[in-house]
């Protein structure tokens, strides 16, 4: 009688998903990035925790750590082949950052770093692992601050849209209100809408909560991108709300537009923004009969 001879694979550690030694390529290389980069990680952290504008940049690269993080096996599991795509993209970083060091711009640094973490994972996974780990990657355009030449080329529609719009809910209120430009001239009160109530701060951020929120909870990609899309008029109509909120307390109770009312009142609009997403998300995914993941 013959015996039964169960034949099996052997499970080794790439077969069972386990990281290669393209980790531990990427973990090397890493670790000369830290040691090139790290007067631009310096800078970078310190214009994040002390920047009014940037409160968002403090979690993206929290956020872009985590989902990174979680999808390192799946993104270097074997069998995976290092691109030759991975030294061109290395030597285009190295590029790129002297010239960054010539002109003292830690902006051009930061794109610097970003390819150098990009030709890394080339190296390190091949372009499967580029393609896995690029939504991460991209999160951390959110720690560069918007180009001076683009923030006033936006902020100032911004402003005149917020102005209108604030003009109209007032008048709707029965107050008595006149716009010039970015102004609002009320009975008891000059308001004036400058760049740093135009919005764009509060669009930015909403943008990011909204971005990753979609990429966690929706998993249709039409549907992530209503979310996203979404974004710019909700925080537009916020915010106009906001500023016809102050111009109101202006009217009744001036107190209530100054300092922690102030910045109170703002972040109530924000949350009120982000709770709208959500619900347009959860209308979408009800008429649509979308899948949550």
């Amino acid at each position: 009688m013959t015996p039964n001879i169960d034949i099996r694979p052997v499970e080794t550690a790439s077969a069972t998903g386990q990281p290669g030694r393209g980790v531990l390529l990427f973990a090397v290389l890493s670790a000369l990035l830290l040691a090139v980069y790290w007067r631009t990680l310096v800078q970078t952290a310190d214009f994040l925790v002390f920047s009014e504008d940037m409160a968002h940049g403090f979690f993206a690269p929290i956020v872009a750590g985590y989902i990174a993080w979680s999808k390192r096996d799946v993104a270097f599991r074997s069998p995976s082949r290092p691109s030759p795509w991975g030294p061109v993209v290395l030597g285009i970083a190295a590029t790129v950052a002297v010239v960054a060091t010539i002109g003292e711009s830690t902006t051009i640094a930061r794109f610097a770093l970003l390819l150098s973490i990009a030709g890394c994972i080339l190296l390190g996974g091949g372009m499967r692992a580029l393609r896995i780990l690029i939504f991460p990657l991209g999160l951390l355009l959110f720690t560069f601050p918007l180009p001076q030449v683009l923030y006033g080329e936006i902020t100032l529609p911004l402003q005149l849209i917020a102005t209108k719009m604030s003009e109209w809910a007032l008048e709707l209120l029965g107050f008595s209100v006149m716009s010039e430009g970015n102004i609002l001239n009320l009975p008891h009160q000059r308001l004036s809408v400058v760049e740093a109530c135009s919005g764009l701060r509060s669009l930015i951020t909403l943008g990011f909560f909204c971005l990753v929120y979609a990429y966690f909870f929706e998993a249709n990609r039409w549907l992530k991108a209503a979310i996203v899309a979404s974004v710019l008029p909700f925080a537009i109509l916020l915010n106009a709300l906001r500023i016809t909120m102050t111009g109101v307390f202006g009217e009744y109770a001036p107190q209530l537009t100054h300092g922690v009312y102030h910045e109170i009142l703002g972040w109530s609009c924000f949350a009120a923004a982000f709770g709208l997403v959500l619900l347009f998300h959860r209308l979408l995914a009800r008429l649509f009969g979308a899948p949550h993941v």
